[in-house]
């Protein structure tokens, strides 16, 4: 990572070893803490998001939570993730909060699907994965 005067140590949140990227070069990031230049610690975060915290609304860095903190930074979670918030995080597709973004700005009978990279308003029943003649839509209709 080259040569650098500032150091921070940072704590890795997730269980796993987490890597990023700064300036065409890769760093490994072990569970628990590890000392990284100051300056790759934004880098670190943004790449390492905790999927499903960041508001759509407020994308800055300040609008989510993060799998990597620095050590003894106010407002900066110090502990790891634990089992079941892993697993939430594991089984998010973004890092942005989708049912709360969606369910202001969706009407009673529209649907969002997640299609490729990002999410999309389904435009049929079809999109929506309801599909005429099926048992589950007379079901509904009952």
């Amino acid at each position: 990572m080259g040569i650098f005067h500032d150091m921070v140590t940072v704590i890795n949140r997730a269980p796993v070893t987490l890597r990023v990227t700064f300036d065409g070069q890769s760093l490994d990031i072990t569970p628990g803490e590890t000392i990284l230049p100051a300056i790759v610690v934004a880098f670190a975060k943004n790449q390492n998001p905790v999927r499903g915290t960041a508001d759509m609304d407020n994308p800055n860095i300040s609008g989510a939570q993060y799998l990597v903190s620095v050590k003894g930074k106010k407002g900066d979670p110090q502990e790891p993730l634990t089992e079941e918030e892993w697993t939430e995080h594991l089984a998010q597709v973004s890092r942005f909060d989708m049912q709360t973004y969606f369910g202001d700005r969706l009407a009673p009978k529209e649907h969002a699907i997640i299609r490729g990279k990002g999410p999309v308003q389904a435009k049929s029943n079809f999109d929506a994965g309801v599909h005429i003649g099926s048992p589950e839509v007379f079901a509904e209709a009952e």
